[in-house]
């Protein structure tokens, strides 16, 4: 038998019925389908599937994805093996780590992290199982790998705002803003995945390292431009990034709202370090002067 079709009839087909019965329909074997699938990225039913659909509880087919570059939306299966073959074209290991971790996201929202095992996300990627460990050796290291992602992301715009004041209090409260602003759009997957004991463990170093870099860089500022003493200005410094921390985290938990932790977290911080340069500094700068610290 010979038929073909395009990546949405096989997409639809597939969701009809067991993918050994319909490989049979065409005179192929179940795994040969299952590679046609893999390769045209598309989703089929996992094992359990049909089962669970006879006890009654129907699920939902994850989407079809984009066809890869350079594949044909259609295929031709046949029976009877070709005498030549093209060669196939890959999709390369960054967009398919990039595709690996846009799936894993979507289902982390839609279901939660117990939801994302390595196979669900294998078979949401129209990918093999062992095609998703040979880009990450385990679900702690995928899970790692996109906390990094976004907290790298956040980390970017507020590099940005930093660089936007013209003093270090200023840049403190627009890099907080920016901050908590971006807490507010993505910082629920952080923190869910840091619930995660072995993805927090993961990261630890990585995170205190930064805390650490980002509390001596204030404190050398307070330092350089108004000459509080180091101790003190790391220590200040210190204080104000956990309180930034301690604001996100109860924005991500819905303890409180955007705007309360804007008006509650920036002016504390700022009135406390002016207090703190009042007391330790020993010199001003006109532009922080100018402003009545």
């Amino acid at each position: 038998m010979k038929a073909t079709l395009t990546r949405q009839q096989l997409y639809e087909m597939a969701w009809t019925k067991p993918l050994n019965a319909l490989a049979a329909d065409f005179g192929v074997s179940g795994n040969a389908l299952a590679k046609i699938c893999d390769r045209l990225l598309v989703p089929y039913p996992g094992r359990g599937h049909w089962q669970k659909v006879s006890a009654g509880k129907f699920q939902h087919p994850p989407p079809l994805p984009d066809a890869p570059d350079g594949i044909d939306t259609e295929v031709v299966i046949s029976s009877v093996r070709s005498a030549s073959r093209r060669p196939r074209s890959r999709m390369s290991e960054s967009d398919r780590r990039r595709q690996i971790v846009d799936v894993t996201r979507q289902i982390i929202a839609a279901s939660g992290t117990h939801a994302a095992s390595m196979k669900r996300v294998a078979r949401d990627a129209g990918i093999s199982e062992a095609g998703i460990y040979n880009l990450f050796s385990s679900q702690t290291e995928l899970f790692a790998f996109i906390a990094r992602d976004e907290l790298a992301q956040m980390s970017l715009v507020m590099q940005r705002e930093l660089q936007r004041g013209t003093d270090p209090i200023a840049r403190y409260a627009l890099s907080t803003l920016a901050y908590l602003r971006e807490v507010k759009e993505h910082g629920s997957l952080v923190q869910v995945l840091l619930t995660l004991p072995a993805v927090r463990d993961t990261l630890k170093k990585e995170r205190v390292d930064r805390r650490s870099a980002n509390s001596k860089a204030i404190g050398r500022e307070m330092e350089a431009v108004y000459g509080v003493p180091p101790p003190i200005a790391e220590g200040t410094a210190a204080i104000l990034t956990a309180v930034a921390l301690r604001a996100g985290k109860l924005l991500t938990n819905r303890k409180t709202d955007l705007s309360i932790a804007e008006r509650l977290t920036i002016p504390t911080a700022m009135a406390s370090t002016r207090k703190i340069i009042a007391t330790f500094g020993c010199r001003l700068t006109g532009d922080a002067a100018g402003q009545g610290i």
